[in-house]
């Protein structure tokens, strides 16, 4: 095997790969078997067909492709450990010449890991926090549950301030039906925050079964950029009214709720207030460990590879959040006014930012020999398995060498960020 290396801008190589055709040719045979499987042949049985008759019906090109798709894979690799080239990403691959008899030549272009001066991590110094849960956080909390409990009883009279309303809305500008602004039977707690401030104000003293008809402004900050500081129209018809019955904070409401008394309660509001701060914290914590890395970290040239694979990251999360918010993402884009190229770069920082933190915990796991091993890579696929069971193809899923690649990269960072906790100098 031939090989040679050519530096190209913005830390990519290129690498010209020559394979004699005495080497090649012996993946012949294997990528016979590979269509004899996939393909019926007159008289064989299914993967039976010899070599032979396999190359007339099919033709050596056939075989050839095949057989490059192997070898490239193989050759490539070696050539990356025999000359003790770091790379990140896969090549791209260009086929320069494939025929019977000839050589195996092909170009792949790949991104090097660019060099990276990691500070003495070991001695930052990182201040944890620890949160004091009040009283009043113990008490909305138990508010909050109180109302969710509450007892719902249909009733004719005007709608009060505590009152639970069904309502048909449609909102119009200047005449216009706003797209998203129908709503059927939607329901409406007159003493919660509305996304609308102040428009459950137009409702008080009403009864089920008027229509209402009456203007109201948008926030300035409405996530709907079209409607934000203006005034709509509104068409409200009030579909039923409900009287909602709150049970006192007393100890017959803590037993509704699994426990003997009202202190019992307290008490379990209060550590589950304090897990979620300290997960809370634990979360910053984790992100100025890393902040200070980066900034304290020297970097070559980001490989544009990476960027544009952490860019690609951020979309898929944008588009699954607005997904569980029941917005589309042509809404989303048509409602900033934005392109999906504009928001391509307005990721632009963020995605280097991430992709720094992707490459220094890389260089920390190195340095420090933190590996994974077979057992523990089964035992997060099996986690992962049972996570996602409801899914019919997530066997499937599993077998796919990036998904393999991304579960074994997570649970390598989850490693490392174990270890750097144990390291780095954090105090209360």
């Amino acid at each position: 095997m031939k090989v040679e290396i050519k530096q190209l801008p913005k830390s990519l190589i290129e690498l010209t790969i020559e394979i004699p055709f005495e080497d090649f040719k012996k993946e012949l045979p294997c990528a016979a078997e590979q269509i004899a499987k996939s393909k019926n042949f007159a008289g064989f049985r299914p993967g039976k067909a010899p070599y032979d008759i396999i190359r007339k019906e099919v033709g050596e090109m056939a075989l050839l492709e095949i057989a490059s798709e192997k070898i490239i894979r193989q050759s490539f690799y070696q050539a990356i450990k025999e000359n003790n080239l770091e790379t990140i990403g896969q090549p791209e691959i260009s086929v320069q010449k494939l025929a019977t008899e000839n050589p195996l030549i092909y170009i792949a272009k790949v991104s090097l890991l660019p060099e990276i001066k990691l500070p003495n991590w070991k001695k930052i110094k990182i201040e944890k926090k620890k949160k004091e849960i009040s009283g009043a956080e113990i008490e909305k909390v138990i508010t909050d549950l109180r109302k969710m409990n509450a007892k719902e009883v249909a009733v004719d009279r005007a709608i009060e301030k505590t009152d639970k309303v069904a309502v048909d809305m449609d909102i119009l500008m200047a005449g216009v039906p706003v797209e998203g602004g129908q709503s059927k039977n939607y329901i409406i707690y007159m003493d919660e925050n509305f996304y609308l401030p102040g428009l459950t104000k137009n409702l008080l003293n009403h009864k089920a079964g008027e229509e209402l008809n009456f203007s109201h402004e948008f926030p300035t900050e409405f996530y709907n950029k079209t409607l934000a500081g203006k005034k709509g129209d509104f068409k409200v018809k009030i579909k039923s009214v409900h009287k909602r019955e709150i049970a006192e904070t007393n100890d017959d409401f803590a037993k509704t709720l699994g426990q003997k008394t009202t202190v019992d309660l307290q008490n379990l509001v209060k550590k589950n207030l304090q897990n979620e701060a300290d997960q809370k914290e634990n979360q910053r914590t984790e992100i100025e460990m890393l902040q200070k890395l980066i900034n304290d970290s020297s970097f070559g040239e980001i490989p544009e590879i990476l960027i544009n694979s952490e860019k690609q990251k951020m979309f898929a999360e944008l588009k699954a959040g607005l997904q569980e918010q029941g917005v589309s993402f042509e809404d989303y884009l048509r409602n900033l006014k934005k392109t999906e190229e504009e928001i391509s770069k307005d990721f632009s920082n963020g995605a280097e930012e991430r992709a720094k933190t992707a490459l220094v915990l890389k260089k920390i796991a190195k340095e420090e020999k933190i590996n994974i091993s077979p057992e523990e890579f089964k035992e997060e696929k099996t986690r992962v398995r049972e996570l996602y069971k409801e899914n019919e193809h997530i066997d499937e899923r599993l077998e796919n060498p990036e998904i393999q690649d991304f579960i074994a990269q997570s649970l390598l960072n989850r490693k490392v960020m174990a270890v750097l906790k144990q390291t780095m100098d954090i105090t209360l």
